[in-house]
């Protein structure tokens, strides 16, 4: 599996990953917004890949004051669960996010799907908020603050 950056023909085979976790991980009216991030975002996003099949992909921003980063659009292939795949997208992510030192928080909004997951890493839960991205699929927002050099 290599992990590299999202190009624009990558699009079809994303969105195909992303419908087979609706309704699980996504709600249904996710799928146009993330396509439309998908043709639109410039910002840092990578896939990963293996033997020419995207498993995955996660991307993060952040705002004018530079301070804090957003962790976005984290997705793998239920398929290929186990596989390491949202790790290894995840940890890509916080090693770039750290080699930008004015960045001292790290902020991730998912769901009770996966915040366990984010937990991992070291982030904390701050708030939830029922039904936020779907009839049943709550808000997590969760931060990771970063070490001291």
């Amino acid at each position: 599996m290599i992990i590299r950056p999202y190009e624009k023909p990558d699009a079809a085979q994303l969105i195909s990953v992303f419908c087979k976790s609706v309704p699980v991980a996504f709600g249904e009216n996710e799928i146009s917004e993330y396509s439309t991030f998908l043709e639109t975002w410039s910002g840092p996003y990578f896939v990963a890949e293996d033997n020419g099949k995207l498993l995955g992909a996660c991307g993060y921003y952040s705002r004018d004051d530079r301070q804090e980063a957003y962790i976005c659009w984290i997705l793998s292939d239920p398929d290929a669960k186990g596989q390491g795949i949202g790790k290894t997208l995840l940890l890509h992510n916080l090693a770039l996010i750290d080699e930008q030192p004015i960045i001292q928080r790290i902020v991730c909004e998912t769901s009770q799907v996966a915040y366990l997951f984010f937990e991992k890493f070291g982030f904390e839960l701050q708030h939830t908020k029922p039904d936020y991205w779907a009839p049943g699929l709550d808000l997590y927002h969760m931060i990771l603050h970063k070490k001291a050099s």
